[in-house]
């Protein structure tokens, strides 16, 4: 009864060493197969070399929006074709445009108190240019024609008064005028007092530093316009590339929040496939080699491509056996093969078959 358990057991994993055999083989004759089982294609009759399996890429930019809001007005489509710096997508802007209407009118307002500070300015400079300068020639002259005149009026009022003709009351009143005469003939030419052109100094500082205050606020509410300007210039929604549209996330009168992608634009320029290689098999590949491509959806075609980068750094290890060495890890090195897309007939996610030949 034992030795009977023992057979059945044995021929049960001899059965299944041999279905797993069998199935290795397959899979390994199928991907072969993509390239040889069609009598069209002799250049891949009897073909030696590595073949691997990928996903083809293509260069991606996903749009989306600097700013929340309602989109107003989608300009495309998928499947179609912009050109960097062609209108994809308008975010409503009603709110931004009256805060930019506001921020214009609070520019014309800081001008005006700018324009009127400046105008203190040069007052106040112009009363201290007066103090430190002293009288102009036509000032002094009038001082001196003023002072010529009282003193002559006062001579005869005194000769009057000796006669008794005039009081002492109208005698003192001239006196008093006379002086008042004489300190400002000395006014006039010896200039204004310390304490005047120190006053008028403070004067000049002051009108500066309102001068100042107001080109301050002038310029900040300069930068206000210019950041209300700058989010209204982001409601308009450009291709940074060329390329087609592939993916539109949104629709016309939706919300979208900042960063919330609306669509995708594919350069099908650009495409290329990156495929995992043995390192046993990765002496057989070199920089600027030309593979053979092979797509499931073109079956009589073959596409041409070239290796433009071999990973300095394996991707992962997978465990394998041989009769040789036993068990042992086997890594697996990233090689990218960049494609000839000139018709775009490539689009990203299409499975690839890439034959390196030896």
């Amino acid at each position: 009864m034992i030795r009977s358990k023992v057979l059945y057991y044995t021929i049960c994993l001899m059965l299944m060493i041999t279905l797993f055999t069998a199935g290795c083989a397959a899979k390994t004759e199928n991907m072969m197969n993509i390239f040889n089982d069609q009598d069209k294609i002799e250049i891949f009759k009897n073909a030696v070399g590595v073949v691997s399996q990928g996903v083809i890429e293509a260069k991606e930019i996903s749009i989306n929006s600097k700013i929340p809001g309602r989109i107003a007005k989608l300009h495309v489509e998928e499947g179609k074709e912009v050109k960097a710096g062609d209108l994809l997508v308008e975010i409503a802007s009603d709110e931004l445009k009256a805060k930019e209407e506001q921020a214009k009118a609070v520019i014309e307002a800081a001008k005006a108190a700018y324009q009127a500070a400046k105008g203190q300015v040069a007052a106040a400079n112009a009363m201290l240019a007066k103090a430190q300068n002293g009288a102009r020639e036509q000032e002094i002259a009038q001082a001196q024609a003023y002072y010529d005149l009282m003193t002559k009026t006062f001579e005869r009022v005194e000769k009057l008064y000796e006669k008794g003709a005039v009081s002492a009351q109208k005698k003192d009143e001239v006196k008093t005028q006379l002086e008042v005469a004489a300190q400002q003939l000395s006014i006039a030419k010896e200039g204004a007092r310390s304490e005047d052109i120190s006053g008028a100094q403070a004067l000049v500082a002051q009108a500066l530093a309102m001068e100042q205050a107001a080109k301050g606020k002038l310029e900040q509410a300069q930068a206000a316009l210019q950041e209300v300007q700058a989010y209204l210039k982001d409601t308009k929604i450009t291709s940074p590339i060329h390329g087609t549209v592939t993916v539109i996330n949104a629709d016309e009168g939706e919300l979208v929040s900042t960063g919330m992608p609306i669509a995708t634009v594919t350069d099908l320029n650009d495409t290329w496939v990156e495929v995992k290689v043995k390192e046993t098999d990765l002496a057989k590949i070199s920089l600027g080699q030309h593979v053979e491509v092979k797509i499931p959806s073109f079956t009589d075609d073959i596409f041409t491509g070239k290796v433009v980068r071999i990973n300095q750094k394996p991707d992962f290890a997978t465990k394998r056996s041989t009769n040789d060495n036993g068990e042992f890890d086997i890594l697996s090195f990233g090689v990218k093969i960049q494609l000839e897309n000139k018709d775009k007939i490539f689009r990203p996610g299409m499975t690839a078959f890439v034959h390196f030949k030896n």
